[in-house]
């Protein structure tokens, strides 16, 4: 049986032999300086590129795990937050209307002294009123006697005296 090896058609099977063998020598010793000089640098870098592309894989999962962590904070927060407003609003609506009930019952009881200052001033004028009158009555009352006094009349003059006077009584 022959080898069929480049450029050894024509030699003997033992030349074809020991070049196969060089050949096989050079090939693995190639392939041994390949090994070393390149297959490791190359698998060392695309290991390296593996872990970078794990890592980042890693470091985005995390990412994505804080970034919901962080989403449902926010929504714990906002929670939180629209429950205070509320209860903000609450207060000053009832302190509003506390207020609001102060400041009409403050006008009530102004208005209420307002009422009673305005009818004791009526009831001081009515009395200074009816003091007046008695004091105009009086003064009449006087007059008249004095001019009873003064000329002795008739019961109609009397009347007509007592009459006048009151007529001037009315128009003072």
């Amino acid at each position: 049986m022959e080898l069929l090896i480049l450029g050894a058609a024509g030699e003997t099977m033992g030349t074809a032999v020991g070049t196969s063998l060089v050949l096989l020598a050079s090939f693995l010793t190639l392939l041994a300086v390949l090994s070393y000089y390149v297959w490791k640098p190359v698998k060392k870098v695309m290991d390296d590129r593996e872990q970078l592309i794990h890592d980042d894989i890693d470091f985005a999962e995390n990412r994505k795990l804080e970034a919901e962590r962080l989403k449902e904070e926010n929504e714990a927060l906002l929670k939180s937050t629209q429950a205070e407003i509320s209860e903000l609003m609450e207060n000053a609506k009832n302190q509003a209307k506390k207020e609001q009930e102060s400041i009409i019952d403050d006008a009530q009881a102004r208005s209420s002294q307002m009422i009673h200052e305005a009818q004791a001033d009526i009831e001081r004028e009515k009395e200074k009123a009816i003091r007046d009158i008695n004091d105009q009555v009086a003064e009449l009352s006087v007059l008249i006697a004095e001019k009873m006094i003064q000329k002795e009349i008739n019961s109609d003059d009397q009347k007509n005296l007592v009459a006048n006077y009151l007529q001037e009584a009315g128009d003072k």
